[in-house]
């Protein structure tokens, strides 16, 4: 009895292990479950990233295109518009504007230089001539009419008849002479040479400077060079104005003016000439050539005439002196003083680049 129930008690007791092990299997399964939710809800978002966009990001997108697009047809509409309107106006140019000569428009990096060239003309202006190249130019001159005096002209005897007294008027005002006082020192063969010497100093020189019609300048610059405002430096303004343009037509003339050319002042140097031969002609030697005197005097004149293109291209003025003549002997060539300075300021008083000569011992 014993031993079975001792054998009952086995077998029931073998039963209950797979019980205990099947209670621990469905302990385990659900925290496996668990663990595998836990699991899958951290992969979920991971794989609804990577699977595609929400509706949201969609419409946020069609519509930031929508809005870029109409900003680029706007952009592209204005410059379409820009580019018709600009059409437009060059075409009313040309209809009402005189012909260019087919120059086109300059491009913007074009009109930047020019800019900025125009900014610095004071950089592009040459410097003024230092006082010595004046006055070399000057005493060439003034041995040059010396020279042809000597050379061309008789010291006999000549009826005052054949004198013109009104083309003496103007240098008999200029020296403080009489008219009548300046005939006798021209008719006198002792003081003749330096009568001559005087008058055609005064021609060429009174014309260099602009205080005469017509002057030695070319006739581009003739004209307004005697009519426009500004050389006697009473206005600031103008005086700096006229000062600047002097300086600026000069520099841009200069190629052409610049150096001695027979046919760049032929019509002012022969209208000088031509008042020379008015008063000189009754004391030319008859025994001369005539064209070789001609030539002499052309070349002074043309020298002067360098000397006035000279002087005008200055952004200074200058002026000649014949004044002064009286008891101690006659001018025979004029000082030349600068009254207006390099900064269009007065010079008060004058500035003295070369003294007149005087020929002492001449009564009148």
């Amino acid at each position: 009895m014993s031993s079975s129930s001792g054998t009952s008690a086995l077998q029931s007791t073998s039963p209950g292990i797979p019980s205990s092990t099947t209670a621990s299997s469905s302990t385990q399964e659900p925290q496996s479950s668990t663990a595998s939710t836990t699991q899958g809800s951290q992969h979920t978002p991971s794989s609804g990233g990577g699977g595609g966009v929400s509706g949201g990001a969609v419409a946020g997108t069609a519509i930031g295109c929508l809005i870029a697009g109409a900003a680029i047809a706007c952009i592209v509409l204005f410059l379409l518009f820009r580019r018709q309107k600009k059409r437009q106006a060059a075409a009313y140019y040309q209809q009402h504007l005189p012909h260019n000569g087919g120059v086109p428009e300059p491009e913007k990096g074009a009109m930047a230089a020019t800019t900025a060239a125009s900014g610095n003309v004071d950089n592009l202006l040459p410097q003024p001539v230092e006082d010595g190249a004046i006055t070399k130019e000057l005493s060439r001159i003034r041995d040059n009419i010396k020279n042809h005096v000597r050379a061309y002209y008789h010291f006999d005897a000549v009826p005052a008849t054949e004198i013109e007294e009104s083309k003496l008027t103007d240098l008999a005002t200029a020296s403080g002479l009489s008219t009548s006082a300046l005939i006798n020192v021209i008719l006198n063969p002792s003081t003749r040479a330096e009568a001559i010497r005087l008058f055609i100093a005064w021609v060429a020189m009174s014309r260099c400077t602009g205080e005469r019609h017509p002057t030695l300048l070319p006739d581009e610059l003739s004209r307004l060079a005697v009519t426009i405002a500004g050389k006697n430096g009473k206005n600031a303004a103008q005086s700096a104005l006229f000062s600047r343009w002097k300086a600026i037509t000069g520099a841009l003339l200069q190629p052409r003016y610049g150096k001695q050319d027979p046919n760049a002042q032929s019509q002012s140097v022969a209208e000088a000439i031509a008042e020379l031969d008015s008063v000189l002609a009754p004391f030319v030697k008859g025994n001369l050539d005539g064209d070789q005197r001609r030539r002499n005097l052309d070349m002074i004149i043309s020298r002067s005439a360098q000397l006035a293109f000279l002087l005008f291209s200055q952004p200074g003025s200058f002026s000649f002196d014949f004044s002064g003549m009286g008891q101690q002997g006659l001018v025979v060539f004029p000082g030349l003083f600068q009254v207006i300075g390099d900064q269009a300021q007065m010079l008060s008083p004058p500035r003295l680049l070369l003294e007149k000569e005087v020929v002492a011992g001449i009564g009148y």
